[in-house]
């Protein structure tokens, strides 16, 4: 037995990761007798049915204690002097059918680690055993512990030691072993059992139904089961409070996956950290790999995360882990697996993987350009290498003053005008490369519809990674291409472009909100009375350079809020704000506020960015001072892509036609969306940014036409988010 436990001890080193993969479960029929060690035996000092036994060079000592997790009694064990063996209390064999899957579970308290370790008794008199799992020290309530375990085919009886293997104690009461209870067959693509985390554990406390918590290394975590979450009442947090090595995490039990497949990982989430995404395959024979997929930035809101990634060949099983590995939390919720399947009403991209070689230029994939523009030097590569495959496309700039630089496939004809669909690109840089649709019309003019900037995450520079939005076509166009590009000097490199149908999660019904940049004053005698006529209110965003000091200014900023109108933040100076440090940033934000706030008497919650210039970094900023942050990214604001710090618009300019605004309020309506317009100036001199007061008439005629319920900023806000 000693040789055999020193093997075990070999397994619990190799096993430091995979022990925490073990799920947990929602159990049937106790096989043990006396699980809760209440009966005792005819000498009173020992439960019935229950065992106690040591082994090697060890003092123990055994005691059936008078107080338990519930009722009167449990089971103790101490031991000192410690050189080999083990100490332990179990309950007496059981007998177990084969090929099947049980869980054993216990509470527990303990001033050490201890090993969770099965003893198997085969039909043929031979007695084998497995280390299932480790089990961290715990000193505070009692605590409970499962491992799952899957007899073979000549099992004839069982039990489950929970063993000390050095000087210290072990104290454990209300034990079970039980069939596993099945995962529930998905429903829909999902493949995650409980992926919204609301069905708890009917055996075991403070845990949500298949799913387990598991900690490895030298660090203090804790693992809550919280009564909010991003939607519904229930979410999974994991905090590290003291930290050396090794990480924490929630996780659910591994599902059953097919080899070499795609597959979309999805879940909400909150953290106070950066964060790692790992996953855990499972071979036929229970070997686990581990693989990588993606660091995952800090979000003060509940914000999405989303992977996609490739099984090995010989997985069967999978499990996700969003691992904290440092001395902080995270909170997630809304869980999902889905198996990738390419989308058959996807929209041909030529040679959108750019594995084809041109035929006429070896320099160029088939089908693909670049341009650049302004003052700079680009130098553009077709790479041997990719995302996946053996091709890519690279450019690196260098002398930047001015413009930008790109590589794009040729404009397609095949997209339906006034559609929405998805763009999916993957890309390396060491720079923030930005998105553009561009769109041919057919009057031979070309617009340019900005995307939302990439965030990267992680690594950018040596990591994959993915990019994908929306975006409508305007109804009068006739040819469409989708790119990045960067504007600034570095490098960036693409692979793996794709478009595809796309319809958005819609609201209870379309919203409006008319949002007005930098104060002008044109506004109070050309926009105001207009507005006033048919009782839309808006929300006005001030820089608050041209309040401060400006005779009568503070008084054009009253005329609206008098009238029922928001106030909201639109910086100091106007800055590009990603050009600021933090002292910079922190005054634009903070001063602005303050000066609107002392003029209104009401608290100003809500802000817009100048020239629609953020990262990450601003964006974490701004939610140390607002509640919500409008972008000049253009789109829809719908469920399914709802970033309260990443709000969508439509910019209206001196050259936006009525029949191209009429457009956008029909596709919010068509689809339940929110709808956001920026506004600047209304005036008789409209700049490329401004509206002439003639056509600022016609667009409230065909507001108050279509129907749609005109909200600020600030209550458009309310009502959506109530939604989500």
């Amino acid at each position: 037995m000693k040789k055999l436990f020193n093997i075990l001890i070999a397994l619990v080193v190799v096993s430091a990761l995979v022990f925490s993969a073990v799920p947990s479960v929602l159990a049937s029929t106790n096989l043990v007798s006396n699980p809760s060690v209440e009966s005792a035996d005819n000498t009173g000092n020992s439960p019935n049915d229950w065992v106690a036994n040591d082994w090697g060079i060890l003092d123990a000592n055994f005691t059936y204690v008078n107080s338990g997790q519930d009722g009167n009694k449990s089971v103790r064990v101490d031991v000192s002097n410690y050189q080999s063996g083990d100490a332990k209390w179990y309950f007496k064999p059981v007998t177990a059918q084969p090929n099947t899957t049980y869980t054993y579970r216990t509470y527990f308290k303990a001033s050490v680690t201890t090993d969770i370790v099965m003893q198997v008794e085969h039909t043929n008199g031979t007695t084998t055993y497995q280390w299932l799992k480790t089990a961290n020290a715990n000193l505070g309530d009692w605590q409970a512990v499962s491992a799952d375990y899957t007899t073979p085919a000549d099992v004839s009886k069982v039990s489950v030691f929970h063993v000390v293997n050095s000087n210290g104690w072990l104290q454990t009461d209300n034990t079970s072993f039980s069939v596993k209870e099945a995962m529930p067959t998905p429903t829909t693509g999902n493949l995650l059992p409980n992926a919204s985390l609301e069905t708890a554990d009917n055996n075991i406390a403070n845990k949500p139904a298949w799913w387990s918590s598991g900690a490895w290394g030298t660090n203090t975590a804790n693992f809550t089961y919280e009564q909010t979450g991003q939607q519904g009442s229930r979410s999974v947090r994991t905090e590290i409070t003291a930290f050396t090595n090794g990480d924490a995490k929630w996780f659910v039990d591994p599902v059953t996956i097919k080899p070499n497949q795609q597959y979309d990982y999805k879940h909400y989430y909150k953290s106070n950290v950066d964060t790692q995404v790992i996953a855990a395959y499972i071979d036929a024979n229970g070997n686990y790999t581990y693989e990588w997929l993606r660091s995952v930035p800090i979000s003060a809101n509940w914000s999405e995360m989303t992977v996609r990634f490739k099984t090995p060949a010989n997985s069967q099983k999978v499990t996700l882990y969003n691992v904290v590995d440092k001395v902080g939390w995270l909170q997630i919720d809304n869980t999902s697996l889905t198996e990738f399947v390419v989308d058959p009403n996807a929209q041909p991209i030529p040679n959108g993987s750019l594995e084809t070689v041109s035929s006429v230029n070896t320099k160029l994939p088939t089908n693909w350009s670049h341009s650049k523009w302004g003052t700079n030097t680009a130098k553009f590569a077709y790479v041997q290498n990719g995302h996946t495959g053996s091709r890519s496309v690279k450019v690196t700039m260098s002398n930047y003053t001015d413009g930008d630089a790109k590589w794009l496939f040729d404009p397609i004809t095949t997209l339906t005008p006034g559609k929405q669909y998805r763009f999916t690109t993957w890309y390396k840089s060491n720079v923030a490369p930005k998105a553009v649709a561009m769109f041919n019309k057919a009057d031979g003019t070309t617009q340019y519809f900005g995307l939302p900037d990439p965030f990267a995450t992680g690594n950018a520079k040596t990591t994959w990674q993915q990019y994908s939005d929306t975006f409508t076509v305007p109804t009068d166009a006739v040819s469409t291409s989708v790119f990045l590009f960067i504007n600034k000097n570095g490098w960036l490199q693409t692979d793996d472009y794709s478009i595809s149908n796309y319809q958005p999660t819609g609201f209870n019904r379309p919203l409006v909100t008319m949002t007005f940049d930098d104060g002008h004053e044109d506004n109070v005698t050309t926009a105001l009375p207009l507005l006033n006529q048919y009782g839309f209110k808006t929300t006005q965003c001030y820089a608050t350079e041209f309040i401060e000091g400006v005779p009568g200014a503070a008084d054009n900023v009253l005329a609206f809020f008098n009238s029922g109108h928001e106030v909201c933040s639109h910086t100091v100076t106007h800055p590009f704000m990603t050009s600021l440090n933090q002292t910079q940033l922190d005054y634009e934000l903070s001063h602005s506020q303050q000066v609107l706030q002392n003029i209104i008497g009401q608290p100003v919650r809500n802000f817009a960015s100048p020239y629609g210039d953020y990262n990450q970094h601003v964006n974490n900023t701004i939610d140390n001072y607002y509640q919500a942050h409008r972008t000049v990214d253009e789109g829809y604001n719908s469920k399914d892509n709802f970033n309260v710090y990443r709000l969508r618009v439509q910019n209206v300019q001196n050259t936006t036609t009525l029949a191209e605004y009429q457009s956008w309020l029909n596709k919010a309506k068509e689809t339940n969306t929110w709808l956001i317009l920026v506004y600047h100036r209304v005036a008789a001199d409209a700049g490329q940014f401004d509206t002439y007061p003639a056509d600022f008439a016609a667009q409230l005629q065909v507001v108050h036409n279509s129907g749609i319920t005109v909200k600020t900023y600030q209550d458009a806000l309310t009502e959506t988010r109530a939604q989500l």
